[in-house]
């Protein structure tokens, strides 16, 4: 079943009422080659002069920003074609985008003057429960993919965030509340549909170009292709589960290391229906929490965590909910319309992420942080998010290389105007070489892609990089899929 958003519908009148302007306005030379190679695309073909142009290259970070040549919305796997037939022949750059958005304005092409294929109308969903799989278009925001695999009675595990778009979050990995339990979305990709550097259509799977298979199960990004399509291995979704708060004192440092010790202890001997998210700044520490299961259960399950954390300073929630409930209330999101038709809130930030081994961080490394924390010039924020389980379970047939880590942290710098930009990018760039240096593995996590970040290659890809040099040459031997921190087609 193909669906069509309400966005979806908004845009394509604008395209129509305004494709005459488009006509008229495109001036001669390289545009107008470029106009005419892509004359045939069934979907909105969307120019710089345009005035719908500005709003639809703005997304949830306006720390960067990059003007394409053009954004081509393709409407299926044939529009797709054309386009990348049309860089090919024009020797320009395209680069996808899936809708959402990316930390480093990867989607548009981390430069100027690219084509952007924005796969946002490529969003059917169609649902097998004999067999437990939904294919889904890469266009799709992760709200909407849980709204219509729920009321289906199914789930994916994925990320938090209702505006991610489906197809980078999975390629790149894609850790969320439900991956102890079921594994990471990258693990549980069991074919899709991609288009090459000659505009041909590939079936990938662990049969059929096995090998992008396992380059695109957490390497992908838009590195080798264009992903079209997915087929997900899903899950029936919990008769009930529970919502966990747990709020402690910020302030009292004893009670700061007693919660670091527990969840570097007691995490990992967690019942792997539990998922757990830590988060410090500058003025308090929570932990938020959801149980695959009911109430009850939560409690007893929880019970040594709690019994060797600090005191709370305010009695702990275990609330019992839907699947789908806890995925409107984890998402932070305004209201619940935004969850099935999510929006961006665009704001300025820079995030670092950090791959976490062993015994977890020592009472150096949380001084350290929790010293940053509290003089830092720019509102930071570190999340803390429980590894384990069947995310921790080694796949040869994935490109995900962070399956013994015992925790990831993302830090996150928000900031009011763009004048802070520097000021505040160099704070936690700095912090951040420092902290990876002495206090945490040499790995950090892809999804949260990070430009700044030296030796990308290894952080991201560790001794599997070399692997992935040669998948890329093999598919793309030109070059045709790149932007900063793209696999490469040479080492």
């Amino acid at each position: 079943m193909k669906l069509i958003k309400q966005f979806d519908i908004i845009l394509l009148l604008l395209w129509c009422i305004l494709s005459f302007n488009f006509i008229e306005n495109i001036n001669s030379g390289p545009i107008s080659s470029l106009s005419s190679c892509l004359s045939s695309i069934e979907g909105p073909v969307i120019y710089p002069n345009d005035t719908l142009f500005p709003s639809l290259i703005i997304d949830q970070n306006i720390r960067v920003n990059y003007t394409p040549t053009v954004l081509v919305y393709a409407i299926d796997n044939k529009d797709v074609q054309k386009a990348v037939k049309c860089a090919v022949e024009l020797k320009r750059d395209i680069v996808p985008r899936s809708g959402g958005h990316s930390y480093e304005k990867y989607g548009l092409g981390g430069r100027d003057n690219v084509i952007v294929l924005d796969l946002t109308f490529v969003n059917g969903i169609t649902i097998n429960s004999e067999t437990e799989t939904a294919k889904i278009g890469a266009g799709n925001r992760l709200g909407n993919v849980y709204n219509q695999l729920n009321q289906a009675g199914f789930l994916i595990p994925a990320g938090l965030c209702p505006s991610v778009g489906i197809g980078g979050h999975a390629l790149g990995g894609g850790f969320g509340y439900y991956s102890r339990k079921y594994g990471l979305a990258c693990d549980n990709i069991i074919s899709m549909e991609m288009v090459n550097a000659k505009g041909e259509i590939l079936q990938v799977d662990s049969i059929l170009n096995s090998d992008l298979y396992i380059a695109l199960r957490g390497a992908g990004g838009g590195s080798y292709g264009i992903v079209t399509y997915f087929v997900f291995r899903i899950h029936r979704t919990p008769p009930q589960v529970t919502y966990m708060e747990l709020a402690f004192n910020r302030a009292n440092m004893t009670q700061v290391y007693q919660l670091f010790d527990t969840f570097n202890e007691v995490g990992p001997l967690l019942d792997d229906g539990i998922a757990l998210k830590m988060r410090l700044n500058k003025s308090s520490l929570s932990i938020t929490g959801l149980y695959l299961g009911p109430c009850a259960e939560a409690q007893n399950a929880m019970k040594e965590f709690l019994s060797k954390a600090p005191e709370p300073i305010s009695i702990p929630k275990f609330i019992p909910q839907t699947f789908y409930e806890s995925v409107e209330t984890l998402s932070k999101s305004p209201n619940k319309y935004e969850v099935v038709n999510p929006v961006h809130h665009p704001n300025f930030f820079k995030a670092k992420s950090f791959v976490v081994k062993g015994k977890g961080l020592t009472r150096q490394a949380i001084k350290v942080l929790v010293d940053f924390l509290n003089g830092a010039s720019c509102k930071i924020l570190a999340s803390f998010d429980l590894f384990g389980g069947a995310a921790n379970v080694y796949d040869s047939s994935s490109s995900f290389i962070h399956r013994d880590a015992l925790y990831c942290i993302q830090m996150e710098s928000d900031w009011e105007t763009k004048e802070q930009n520097t000021k505040c990018t160099d704070e936690i760039n700095e912090f951040g070489r420092n902290f990876q240096l002495n206090f945490t593995s040499d790995e950090s996590y892809q999804d949260f892609i990070d430009r700044d970040l030296d030796d990308w290659q290894t952080r991201y890809y560790g001794n599997i990089f070399g692997k992935l040099v040669k998948i890329k040459r093999k598919y793309d031997p030109n070059n045709l899929f790149n932007f900063p921190q793209s696999i490469p087609v040479q080492v």
